[in-house]
């Protein structure tokens, strides 16, 4: 997603303003939940589409007028053959893998967060990332917000793993659309040693023939040894 915030980011100065009364006395803030279908990897020429969950959550900032709003993204990716991913491979193929980002941002306002209704989008619908948080605080048509910033995302399948972080100057891994094998889970070994035959088992003896007579094995009484004196183990505590 680092090339569609590039082209969208807009970067304003945080300025300090009254805040919201409640959000400074402990009150509790909203946590805002939008699904994503069809999403483009940088659009028009998009190398991806995504499908997935983004929560939004926020918290008082550092100073009066100022929210932290923190994004995170859960799903997954569909590769887009003939195109050309983020990391600057060609896409081969059409496979599919997971992604998994977070994005955090300041955001200058005289009203607290609210969520939207029926933050259910498709393709290009919906705010862009990087002016996500705005649409939160409808109620100040004066709120501004930072650019993203730290960000992070990682698109992985069963072969392959390609990161974006705001941290570093290049991409980490690579994506080329690679046909990987879904991994075959190793079966577990049963048990196929037979039962025994009961109809092979030796007889128990009789009562007769096991109990000797009183006046054939009776034998005098053997003195005990005298018992040795145990020594007392000492007593950890730590």
């Amino acid at each position: 997603m680092k090339k569609l915030f590039a082209a969208t980011a807009v970067s304003v100065a945080v300025a300090a303003v009254p805040a919201v009364a409640y959000a400074r006395d402990g009150g509790k803030l909203p946590t805002c939940t939008a699904t994503f279908v069809d999403h483009p990897e940088n659009a028009p020429s998009a190398w991806a589409l995504d499908d997935f969950t983004r929560t939004t959550t926020f918290a008082p900032g550092d100073t009066d007028g100022t929210w932290k709003v923190h994004i995170h993204d859960e799903g997954h990716f569909t590769t887009v053959p003939g195109t050309t991913s983020d990391s600057g491979d060609p896409i081969k193929l059409k496979v599919t893998g997971s992604l998994d980002g977070d994005g955090d941002y300041t955001v200058t306002s005289t009203a607290g967060p609210k969520c939207a209704d029926a933050e259910d989008y498709k393709g290009t619908d919906g705010p862009t990332t990087a002016q996500w948080p705005l649409h939160y605080f409808a109620a100040d048509t004066t709120a501004k917000t930072s650019d993203i910033d730290p960000w992070r995302w990682v698109y992985q399948t069963y072969c392959e793993k390609m990161i974006e972080d705001s941290r570093y100057a290049k991409v980490d891994g690579h994506l080329t659309g690679k046909d990987c094998p879904t991994p075959t889970p190793t079966p577990t070994p049963t048990d196929t040693t037979p039962e025994p035959d009961p109809s092979s088992a030796e007889p128990e003896p009789s009562a007769s023939e096991t109990t000797p007579s009183d006046e054939t094995t009776a034998s005098p009484a053997t003195e005990a040894p005298a018992a040795s004196p145990v020594k007392k183990q000492p007593h950890f505590t730590g």
